[in-house]
């Protein structure tokens, strides 16, 4: 096929708006877009090439892959090295560990399938994955094992079923992409079937399947083709459901612009410029993600330096991926291949050599021995609760007054505290707090599971049968005269708001015959459910207390310790303070759903709040450490010193609360 400048210049067009997004340029929230871009380049380049060599007899499978491994490896396996080597001072154990089996997955085509596995490609966790972006070189490389071989085999038949297998394939992904998009938007994200489409949409235009352009139709093409790509890059942002219809907006704007060749917008971008970095995208798409990824990652600490900003950081990505293209990717593809055997037998070893370093990564979970040991400590904060497997999501027939766990003294209870994993979180402080008095409690805490009468769930693939087990807890309670207390605590914002906190899908769809208008209703059954609950409490003469959710923080408070530390032992003086500030009016944003819920329930049923936040969030900040030991287990659960804080200042209130009550 001949040499199209455009297309170079229209990958420049793909990359660009990438590095932007990743640098945290906000005016290119849908510049992740742009790989969508390089799949429908990619669909029709690799077709035009395959279809030409199938025609005149010269296409043979390994030629083919000889090219890709040129294309692909050197640069790839460079990043690696390099990006494992910066890792390996940086990264803690866990995040390292996580790179090991990432730089496996990338090794060998696969990286999309792990990274699927792994959560999400806007999770607030991607900066501890510096190959995140290997992802779509997986995408590509699945298809380049598989298409191929499909061609092979129609060109046999004289590709009488082509239009029918091309199309059919593209119809049923892109049918499947829009389908599934919304239950299962990380699978769609990062699959190859779901990204398919874009890919074919690229090899219908390599095989003709359109008429050509000329004219005015031509230069109409080219343009909205350039106002497509452009409305992706600029209305698209991380809380669009994606690919799904979105995606149309960048892969008809290239398949347009590509179909427009010879007119105004693609003599534009035939422009030199626009063609030197068209040749630069692979490695700068590459390159850049690792050094963003890095100086995210550190990104709480503070530590101020024009190295770290993007006037620094953006011309440095330009100048490594000058090198990589100059040095290692052009002259390695250029390279001619006399014995393909050899070549192929090189391109295994360098796999394997990169494959063992990565194995032993994964084997020794991090090489954690590369800290001291307050660095170690500072990540090792332990959950505030009971033992979880003597506590916690008891089987229902164990759910008996002999078996629940006790919280302080061993008398007989006088209250209970229920909930799910933050009531669990909660009971080892009031267990150290209700020892010193003698007195005693009740613990009953479910995992996923709010204190109110109906909620059961599907959270993800697993139904939650949550008002069963609670209803058995409210009957030991109440058959017990001598509990005069029941405490109710919960991730409140996260149920009354479905969703997970700084997430943007719904969380769980309650199961209940009343949700066939809307599956996904929370705040409707929280209320009536939280009514329903406190009810059951006040006609049995019980004391109802609802302690509303500490601050859900939204990121790892100990890992974010442990990075301090690195970085405070690597750089000394240089870093400052660990910049740990919360800002209380982001949790009243969190939590005033469940406010106002609470405002009105207290209009029909008996209860009384404590609200930990009263206590935890002063002057605009809310506490996330106890001078330096953190508060937080994880993002949103209480460490063994956060419920031992939390229980010593909240203590008045709770004792108050219990002997308020004279049941009965």
């Amino acid at each position: 096929m001949k040499y199209r400048q455009d297309i170079d210049g229209l990958r420049s067009i793909a990359i660009l708006p990438v590095i932007l997004y990743h640098a945290g340029i906000s005016v290119f929230s849908g510049g992740f877009t742009g790989v969508d871009v390089f799949f429908v380049i990619s669909g029709y380049l690799i077709t035009s090439i395959i279809f030409k060599e199938l025609n005149s007899g010269k296409f043979t499978i390994s030629n083919f892959y000889v090219r890709r491994i040129k294309r692909i490896f050197p640069a790839l396996f460079a990043m690696i090295i390099v990006t494992g080597a910066v890792s390996y001072f940086f990264l803690l154990p866990s995040h390292f560990e996580r790179f090991g089996s990432s730089a496996i997955a990338a090794v060998f085509f696969c990286a999309n399938i792990v990274f699927w596995g792994d959560s999400g490609y806007f999770e607030t966790a991607a900066e501890s994955k510096p190959l995140l972006h290997t992802w779509s070189l997986g995408v590509e490389e699945q298809f380049y094992i598989f298409f191929p071989l499909i061609l092979m085999f129609l060109a046999r038949r004289g590709f009488r079923h082509l239009k029918a297998v091309i199309v059919g394939v593209f119809a049923v992904s892109f049918l499947l992409n829009v389908v599934l998009v919304a239950k299962f938007p990380e699978a769609v994200f990062f699959n190859l079937p779901f990204r398919a489409w874009e890919l074919m949409l690229g090899a219908m235009l390599a095989l003709g399947f359109f008429p050509s352009a000329g004219g005015v139709k031509r230069e109409i093409s080219g343009v909205l083709g350039l106002l497509l790509i452009a409305a992706g890059m600029f209305f698209i942002d991380e809380s669009t459901r994606f690919p799904g219809y979105a995606a149309l907006l960048p892969c008809l704007g290239t398949a347009l612009i590509i179909y427009s060749e010879g007119a105004a917008v693609n003599r534009f971008l035939s422009f030199r410029p626009f063609v030197w970095v068209g040749l630069l995208s692979y490695s700068l798409y590459i390159w850049h993600w690792p050094v963003f990824a890095f100086r995210n990652y550190i990104s709480a600490v503070e530590f101020q330096s024009v190295f770290l900003s993007n006037t620094f950081l953006l011309p440095a990505v330009f100048a490594m991926a000058v090198f990589s293209y100059y040095v290692i990717e052009k002259p390695l593809r250029t390279m001619s291949v006399q014995n393909k055997r050899q070549f192929f037998a090189y391109a295994a070893a360098c796999m394997f050599v990169l494959t063992l370093p990565s194995l032993y990564i994964e084997y020794t979970r991090g090489m954690s021995g590369r800290f001291t040991k307050d660095v170690i400590d500072s990540l090792t904060a332990r959950m505030g609760g009971l033992d979880p497997k003597k506590c916690f999501d008891l089987k229902y027939e164990d759910i008996r007054k002999e078996r629940l766990c006790r919280i302080g003294g061993n008398k007989e209870p006088e209250f209970a505290l229920i909930g799910d994993s933050h009531a669990l979180a909660m009971s080892g402080g009031m267990d150290s707090l209700f020892r010193e008095n003698d007195t005693t409690g009740l613990l009953f805490a479910r995992s996923t599971c709010a204190p109110a009468e109906g909620m059961d769930i599907v959270n993800g693939a697993r139904y939650q049968d949550c008002s069963r087990y609670f209803d058995r807890a409210l009957d030991v309670i109440i058959a017990s005269p001598e509990i005069k207390t029941v405490f109710m605590t919960a991730r409140w914002g996260m149920y009354a708001n479905n969703r997970r906190y700084l997430g943007t899908t719904k969380l769980y769809v309650v199961k209940d015959e009343r949700t066939k208008k809307d599956p996904y209703a929370s705040d409707g059954f929280l209320y009536q459910g939280l009514k329903s609950t406190i009810a059951r409490l006040n006609a049995a003469g019980i004391n109802a207390v609802i302690i509303k959710d500490v601050p859900d923080i939204g990121f790892d408070v100990p890992v974010e310790a442990g990075k301090y530390t690195v970085m405070k032992k690597m750089f000394g003086d240089r870093v400052g303070r660990l910049d740990y500030d919360f800002n209380s009016a982001e949790h009243f944003g969190w939590v005033r759903d469940f406010d106002n819920m609470v405002t009105a329930l207290s209009k029909e049923v008996s209860f009384s709040v404590i609200d930990p936040s009263d206590f935890l969030c002063k002057n605009g900040e809310c506490e996330i450490y106890d001078g330096m030991s953190p508060l937080y287990f994880d993002s949103n659960h209480l460490s063994k010193q956060g419920s031992l804080y939390i229980a010593k200042i909240m203590a008045p209130k709770i004792e108050a609360a219990i002997k308020k009550s004279d049941r009965f």
